[in-house]
C-alpha cells in the first residue's frame, strides 16, 4: 500500500522542471530552444570518433573496437538483424512537432514561421537521408502521430520513393530558409549544398537493384548544378590553410558551410576523434625495441589509438615529377623514384628487438611482401625525399608519417623508431601505436592544454559540408552529363588550390573519372564520404567504377590492405599485405546485397509493412 501511495504522488505531481508547450511555442526565441536541441540529427554527417563509415574502406586500418566494427562489414558476417538507424522516429517526431506547433502558434510572426518550418524540414530530410543512403527505404512520417493513428506505418517501396520525399523537403528548405550565416545552424546555402550530394546518391539508386541508367539530361543532374551554383554565389571561398580548417586555427573558415561545434565546457579530448588518432607509447617500450629518439615528454599523448591511414589510401597523394613538372603520379612512379630505387634487392631481415640492422626492414609472420627496394649507391634521394618532396600539399596537412613533427614532438615511424608498428602488440610490444606506420594529422587541434590527456577539456568542431565538397559534387554531375570541360574546371578547384598540384588535363571521360576519384578521396579524407561515394560509383558502373558493369563488385572494397615499412637509415622500404589483426587481407564485397544494409528483421517481424527485406538479406 505504501508503494502504491508513493506512485500516486509521483503521478499527481506537476513536472515543474519542464516548460509548458504553450510557453515553448509562444515566441520565436522560445521555439528556437527546441529547434536547437534537434540538431543532433546532424551528427551522422561528421567523421565520427573513429572515421565513421570510412572504416569499411581501404582508407583506414582500424584497431580494437574500430577494427571489429570494420571486420563485421568487410567480412560479410553482418546479419539482417543489424540496425543502421532505420528507427529514427524520435528524431522525425521532433521535426514534425516543430512544423505543427510553429504553424499553429499565435505568438510567432509569419515570416519567422516560414523560416522555422523550413529549418524543421531540413532537419527531417537530413534524418531520413542518413537512413536512405544506408538502407535505401525509410518509414516516411510527415505529421505528429497520436494514439489514434495507425502506428504501423509502411516503408517506402524503393530508394527512389525515399529520395523523392527527402528532395522535396530539402527543396522547400532551400526556398524558405534565410541566407543569414550562423555558425552551426542551417541556412539556404547549407540546404542547397547537401541537396547537391543527396541528388547524386538518389541518381545512383534509381531502379534499384537494377542499373540506374543515368541519362545526361536527367532532371536530378540539373538540380545538382543549379544548387551548386547557388552555393558558389553565396560568398563562400576555398580556404588557403587546409589543415587549419580542421583544427582551431581556421575553425570558422569561410569555406565551411556547415560544421558541428563543441565547447570545452562540456567536451573532453576523449569525446573527440583526437582520442583515437595518436600513439600512447611509454619510453620503456621505445627503449625495449631500440627505438629513437625518445619523446621530449615521457608520454606526450595519453589516448587510445584505433584509427590509422592505410597505405592504399595515402598512395593517392600524388607527386609532381622532378623531370617533368607537368606530370603528376603516385610517389613510386615518378622519375626520381625510378632513377633512385633498386627493386631487385632483398631488404627484409628477421626482426629482432635489439641489434636489428639499420639498412633493413622486417615483416611479421603473417605479412606478405608485395614490393621492396633500396636507394641505389650514389643517389642523393632518401625514402623521406621520395615520399615527401613535391607531393600533394594535403599529404603533410593530413598525415603524420616518418620524421613528422607535431605538438613539439618528432615522430619516427620506421624500424627502430619511436612510434611505428613494430612497437605494437602485434609484435609483443605495447597496445598503443599505429598499425600502418602513420597517424592522422587532419582533425588534430594544436592548442590542447596542458597535454594530450584524454580527460583534458577542449573545443572541437566537425566539418560536415564545405565549398570544396560542393565543387566536387558539381564536377561529378558534369562527368555524368559527359561534359568534360566543366568537370575538369570544378575538380581542379581543390586539386590546384588545396593540393598545389598542376591542373588535370584529362583528355577523355575515362581519364577524368580517374583523376576525379583520386581528388575526391584525398580532399575529403576523414569527412565520412568515401564509403558512400564508392557505393555510388559502383552503382553507376562503367567509367565511374573501373569499367565494371553497374551494380558490380567494387575493387577498393576488396583489395588487401597495405603497409609500408622504412629502414632506420631511410634508404630501404618494403610494402606488405597482411591481416593486421582483423583479416584485412581477405576483404569481401557481396554485390548482391552490400549496396544497401538490411532493414532490421526484428522491426519487419513486428511490423510487416516495413517489408519486404532488402535484396540479399
Amino acid at each position: 500500500m505504501l508503494a502504491l501511495n508513493s506512485c500516486k504522488k509521483v503521478l499527481d505531481a506537476d513536472p515543474l522542471s519542464l516548460i509548458s508547450p504553450d510557453v515553448v511555442w509562444s515566441s520565436k526565441a522560445n521555439a528556437e530552444t527546441f529547434v536547437f536541441a534537434t540538431y543532433g540529427i546532424m551528427d551522422p554527417y561528421n567523421s565520427g570518433l573513429k572515421g565513421a563509415e570510412d572504416i569499411y574502406t581501404a582508407n583506414i586500418l582500424g584497431a580494437y573496437g574500430n577494427g571489429d566494427n570494420a571486420f563485421t562489414v568487410f567480412s560479410e558476417t553482418l546479419t539482417n538483424r543489424s540496425n543502421y538507424g532505420f528507427d529514427n522516429w524520435g528524431a522525425v517526431r521532433r521535426c514534425n512537432v516543430i512544423i505543427k506547433n510553429v504553424t499553429e502558434s499565435a505568438g510567432i510572426a509569419d515570416v519567422d514561421k516560414k523560416a522555422l518550418i523550413a529549418e524543421a524540414k531540413f532537419l527531417r530530410a537530413m534524418s531520413y537521408y542518413n537512413i536512405a543512403r544506408r538502407t535505401g527505404r525509410i518509414a516516411w512520417i510527415d505529421k505528429v502521430l497520436t494514439e489514434n493513428d495507425d502506428l504501423k506505418v509502411p516503408s517506402t517501396a524503393s530508394p527512389t520513393e525515399s529520395y523523392n520525399y527527402i528532395i522535396k523537403d530539402l527543396e522547400d528548405a532551400v526556398a524558405d530558409l534565410p541566407t543569414t550565416k550562423i555558425t552551426g545552424r542551417t541556412n539556404k546555402y547549407v540546404a542547397a549544398a547537401f541537396l547537391t550530394e543527396l541528388c547524386l546518391q538518389a541518381l545512383a539508386y534509381k531502379n534499384y537493384p537494377a542499373a540506374p541508367n543515368v541519362a545526361p539530361n536527367d532532371p536530378l543532374l540539373d538540380k545538382i548544378i543549379t544548387n551548386a551554383q547557388l552555393v558558389i554565389s553565396g560568398g563562400y571561398a576555398l580556404e588557403a590553410d587546409y589543415e587549419g580548417m580542421f583544427n582551431e586555427t581556421k575553425s570558422t573558415s569561410n569555406e565551411i558551410i556547415f560544421a558541428i561545434y563543441k565547447k570545452a565546457i562540456n567536451t573532453s579530448l576523449s569525446s573527440t576523434p583526437m582520442q583515437h588518432q595518436l600513439p600512447n607509447i611509454k619510453p620503456e617500450t621505445i627503449i625495449q625495441f631500440s627505438g629513437t629518439p625518445l619523446f621530449n615528454k615521457p608520454v606526450p599523448f595519453e589516448v587510445w589509438p584505433e584509427n590509422f591511414p592505410a597505405q592504399n589510401f595515402t598512395d593517392d597523394y600524388l607527386t609532381i615529377d622532378k623531370a617533368d613538372p607537368t606530370k603528376v603520379v603516385p610517389w613510386n612512379q615518378t622519375s626520381q623514384y625510378l632513377n633512385a630505387v633498386d627493386e631487385s634487392v632483398n631488404v627484409v631481415a628477421p626482426f629482432a628487438k635489439s641489434g636489428f640492422p639499420d639498412d633493413k626492414t622486417a615483416k611479421l609472420n603473417n605479412d606478405v611482401v608485395v614490393k621492396m627496394g633500396r636507394i641505389k649507391p650514389g643517389s642523393t634521394e632518401t625514402m623521406w625525399s621520395l615520399t615527401n618532396e613535391n607531393r600533394d600539399a594535403r599529404w603533410k596537412a593530413s598525415i603524420i608519417s616518418d620524421s613528422t613533427r607535431f605538438y613539439g614532438e618528432l615522430f619516427t615511424t620506421g624500424l627502430k623508431g619511436n612510434s611505428g608498428r613494430f612497437l605494437g602488440t602485434i609484435n609483443g610490444g605495447g597496445y598503443d601505436c599505429t598499425l600502418s606506420n602513420m597517424y592522422w594529422r587532419k582533425g588534430l587541434y594544436t592548442n590542447v592544454s596542458p597535454s594530450y590527456l584524454n580527460s583534458v577539456s577542449t573545443d572541437y568542431h566537425f566539418v560536415c559540408m564545405r565549398l570544396g565538397r560542393v565543387y566536387l559534387n558539381l564536377a561529378e554531375a558534369y562527368l555524368l552529363k559527359g561534359d568534360l570541360t566543366n568537370a575538369l574546371l570544378n575538380l581542379n578547384k581543390t586539386r590546384t588550390f588545396h593540393g598545389k598540384l598542376p591542373a588535370s588535363t584529362a583528355g577523355t571521360l575515362v581519364a577524368a573519372w580517374k583523376d576525379y576519384k583520386i581528388e575526391r578521396r584525398v580532399e575529403l579524407a576523414e569527412e565520412n564520404d568515401h564509403y558512400f561515394s564508392l557505393l555510388r560509383w559502383g552503382r553507376f558502373g562503367g567509367d565511374a567504377n573501373d569499367g565494371i558493369a553497374p551494380g558490380g563488385t567494387i575493387k577498393e572494397l576488396t583489395e588487401p590492405m597495405r603497409v609500408m615499412d622504412i629502414s632506420k637509415d631511410r634508404k630501404s622500404f618494403s610494402i606488405v599485405t597482411g591481416p593486421f589483426g582483423r583479416q584485412y587481407n581477405d576483404r569481401k564485397f557481396d554485390a548482391s546485397r552490400r549496396y544497401l544494409f538490411p532493414i532490421p528483421q526484428n522491426l519487419i517481424d513486428n511490423n510487416p509493412k516495413f517489408g519486404p527485406q532488402n535484396p540479399g538479406w
